[in-house]
């Protein structure tokens, strides 16, 4: 019961925290050039492989981002999906949520609230998630390219489904966390991206990484090729360390 109101304490006051900034600041130039409408983005991405022969199998991956921008406030939301089946049996489903919002502090720096929810059937948890806040530098921006770098505490639930060595199936502990996002602008119409991120505590150490490299096609229209990989320290038995992706994918931009 303790540990329950003290990890209830402890969401209330990481969700709270990006207000009370924002309450506190007094920044005026963020509240003199602040825009009286918000400005939308996104981009919807979609990849399918089907093959039939000595076996058939089909795979689907898909992922949808939206960014809404309000200074000093931005806040994103990326939604992933991943399923495949060969010869009618499932054999990978991943769904994936994320809910960032920053704080502009100044023009280079940011309070960065990050909440992330995943549910792969296959990896040995009925679901993992982490919330976080960190202080985020905007370390490069210009025509070429962004690198945004943000670094904090946070906390990590996770529902395993099997207990573990001691009997325990919810897995909760303070973490670290660290990201980096690079987008560079290769040439016309291309750019490649990277997402890595590390989220470290007592019981073990994940490290995620998304790479992208995309061309445009026609107008709002591009084909990206990405590689994803995910490391784990400690996993449940019978449950491998790495998982990764290849995938090619439509792009749509709006």
């Amino acid at each position: 019961m303790k540990k329950t109101l003290l990890s209830s304490s402890l969401f209330t006051g990481l969700l709270l925290l990006p207000s009370l900034s924002q309450a506190e600041d007094v920044d005026a130039s963020n509240t003199d050039s602040a825009p009286t409408e918000a400005a939308w983005s996104g981009d919807a991405e979609l990849g399918f492989i089907q093959t039939s022969g000595n076996s058939d199998t089909q795979s689907f991956n898909g992922k949808f981002s939206l960014i809404r921008e309000l200074e000093p406030v931005t806040t994103s939301l990326n939604l992933e999906a991943l399923t495949s089946e060969e010869d009618g049996d499932a054999s990978k489903e991943r769904y994936i949520a994320g809910l960032e919002h920053d704080y502009s502090l100044s023009k280079r720096s940011y309070v960065a609230s990050v909440l992330s929810y995943e549910d792969d059937r296959f990896n040995g948890y009925q679901y993992q998630s982490s919330l976080s806040v960190g202080y985020g530098y905007h370390a490069w921006a210009d025509e070429n390219g962004k690198l945004d770098l943000v670094v904090g505490p946070g906390y990590r639930r996770s529902a395993l489904e099997n207990r573990n060595e001691d009997g325990d199936k919810v897995e909760e502990e303070a973490i670290g966390r660290a990201s980096l996002k690079l987008l560079v602008n290769i040439g016309q119409g291309a750019k490649f991206t990277e997402h890595f991120t590390v989220e470290g505590g007592e019981s073990k150490i994940v490290y995620k990484s998304d790479m992208g490299l995309e061309s445009t096609l026609v107008g709002q229209l591009a084909m990206k090729i990405n590689y994803q990989v995910k490391h784990t320290t400690d996993v449940p038995d019978d449950k491998k360390n790495t998982d990764s992706l290849v995938g090619v994918t439509l792009v749509y931009s709006f």
